[in-house]
């Protein structure tokens, strides 16, 4: 056997977790805070009941446009992933806790529900542009179901978040509760909108305020 090959392996097992670097929080929370706030601001809420024409004239929008807004969206999922693990990994600096995987998580469920709106927005913008009245009508009923899977990934991300950073300690008491607040009333109908309307605020805080254990 070759006595020449280190051993890698820790005593007890494990590798510690490099934590991210406050300034990387901040660029990933700034990125996607900016996206998602166009995003909201560009998008259409279609109901199903809405009437045609108004389905129509709110995806009147070049192919190049909505190629554009796609790809930005898509952007914003990927960034939403990369904040979530980097939050998740500072979370668990000083202690190795569950609750940063639920945050985690969160974040990776919202990832995906603004995956899904992007495609049934893309989608919705083919069919109107093919006069597909029957395509039209389904697609606007799925998406004013779209905040469904918004809910449980608020509540994850939120409670999750909350949760770990009074287990840890990694959070400001305060930031903390509030996230489980907000958490809670997430599948509370109407009240769930807070959630979506605080992220930004809540995503920066976030990546302002937590604790990050430069030894980890």
């Amino acid at each position: 056997m070759n006595q020449n090959v280190p051993n890698l392996s820790k005593p007890n097992g494990s590798v510690s977790a490099v934590a991210p670097r406050r300034a990387t929080l901040i660029a990933l929370a700034g990125a996607s805070v900016g996206l998602f706030v166009a995003m909201l601001a560009t998008g259409s809420d279609i109901e199903h009941d809405a009437e045609l024409v108004d389905i129509v004239a709110a995806y009147d929008q070049s192919k190049g446009a909505m190629q554009i807004g796609s790809y930005a969206g898509m952007v914003l999922v990927g960034l939403l992933l990369f904040f979530g693990a980097a939050l998740r990994t500072t979370l668990r600096s000083r202690l190795r806790t569950w609750l940063a995987d639920v945050a985690f998580l969160g974040f990776a469920g919202l990832a995906a529900t603004i995956a899904s709106w992007v495609v049934t927005d893309l989608a919705m913008w083919k069919a109107v542009d093919f006069g597909d009245e029957s395509a039209i009508r389904t697609l606007a009923t799925i998406s004013d179901a779209g905040f469904l899977p918004l809910m449980a990934a608020m509540i994850a991300t939120y409670i999750g978040t909350g949760l770990a950073g009074l287990r840890t300690g990694t959070l400001p008491k305060w930031l903390a509760i509030a996230s489980i607040g907000i958490g809670v009333v997430a599948p509370l109908g109407p009240l769930g909108f807070i959630g979506t309307m605080l992220l930004p605020v809540f995503i920066v805080a976030t990546a302002l305020t937590v604790r990050i254990d430069s030894a980890s």
